[in-house]
């Protein structure tokens, strides 16, 4: 069905918890937030990678399918419960969600260091990180094909030919490597998953080698990118929060939207403050408007929603109160102009 504004808007606060809907947009979400979504844990091994383990936390909305599918990744140091509150909403208005947990490059790389030693983490990566979380993604949309099978745990719940990714920081490098981006010194295409239709990044990067226009040349896929005014972390290399925009900038291969949250920083997209009881001021607002965009893209791009394609479009207007928003895509007419390369 085609979700109203006020519609989006309560069904992430309700999500969040942070607000009561009017009537009218509960009467419009009622049908989506009556019933919770299953939640599953398990681990997947891959015989092909010397036993490498992926734990996963599987979401799977109420009702008989089939259900579009999100696979989200983590960022560094963070695990499958990681952005709780995008994952369960997304559920909630009927997508399923596979959180992979990496590791190598999750919470256990924490261990022993304190608060301001973030830098120091990188360090602590063994050499094939990257690449065992790169082969995690094909592997998980292999074991979810096959739960999806006849007889199996999942039996036609998911809508395989709707798959779209999302990640976090060095989740959303492992999102913008399965749709394309190219690594300096592997073969072009040795990570693309073409499964993937669609793509949310939250704090992305620049490439750490090569150049821009190289690197994301042959990425082909509708994306929505994510960042902030104070999106900035210990152990990036940006040198301001603005470089970030750098993928949005150089892709021109597909529709590509970018949210640029006014104070937004690094942390805001996990909801590992609310969990700790220790949330910013700003975090609840920024935290609806990522809900709300998030659905709105998923809904354009996997289910055809043409009234969350318009409103994709209205995006710059829409953020204004916010933050600032930019489009490039062809329903929506002339590309946003863009300011330099610097912090807004």
């Amino acid at each position: 069905m085609a979700w109203s504004r006020s519609a989006r808007a309560a069904m992430a606060a309700l999500a969040l918890g942070t607000a009561a809907p009017s009537l009218a947009a509960a009467r419009d979400v009622a049908s989506a937030a009556a019933a919770k979504p299953s939640i599953s844990y398990g681990e997947w091994t891959d015989p092909a990678r010397g036993g490498r383990e992926v734990p996963y936390k599987l979401y799977v909305p109420a009702g008989p399918g089939p259900f579009p599918l999100i696979v989200h990744s983590h960022g560094l140091g963070g695990s499958r419960e990681g952005s709780t509150y995008i994952l369960q909403a997304l559920a909630e208005a009927g997508f399923a969600v596979a959180a992979l947990q990496h590791p190598g490059s999750d919470t256990a790389i924490l261990a022993g260091f304190r608060p301001g030693e973030e830098a120091g983490l990188l360090g602590k990566l063994a050499p094939d990180a990257a690449a065992n979380r790169f082969g995690d993604i094909p592997f998980a949309l292999d074991q979810l094909t096959r739960m999806n099978a006849p007889g199996g745990v999942l039996a036609g719940k998911l809508d395989l030919s709707r798959i779209g990714m999302s990640g976090h920081s060095f989740g959303a490098l492992a999102t913008l490597v399965a749709v394309g981006q190219v690594l300096p010194g592997a073969p072009d295409g040795a990570f693309r998953e073409p499964r993937i239709k669609a793509a949310i990044v939250y704090s992305p990067n620049k490439p750490r080698q090569g150049g821009a226009n190289t690197a994301f040349a042959q990425i082909h896929t509708p994306m929505l990118h994510f960042t902030g005014t104070l999106d900035r972390t210990a152990i990036d290399l940006e040198k301001t929060p603005w470089e970030r925009t750098i993928p949005f900038q150089e892709i021109t291969g597909a529709d590509q939207f970018l949210i640029v949250l006014r104070d937004g920083d690094h942390g805001v997209y996990t909801g590992r403050r609310q969990s700790m009881g220790a949330p910013k001021p700003t975090d609840a607002g920024q935290m609806r408007v990522i809900v709300e965009e998030t659905l709105a893209f998923w809904r354009a791009y996997l289910r055809g929603d043409t009234a969350a394609a318009k409103s994709l479009c209205d995006l710059p207007k829409i953020l204004a109160p916010m933050g600032e928003a930019y489009v490039k895509a062809k329903a929506c007419g002339a590309a946003t102009p863009i300011r330099p390369a610097e912090s807004p």
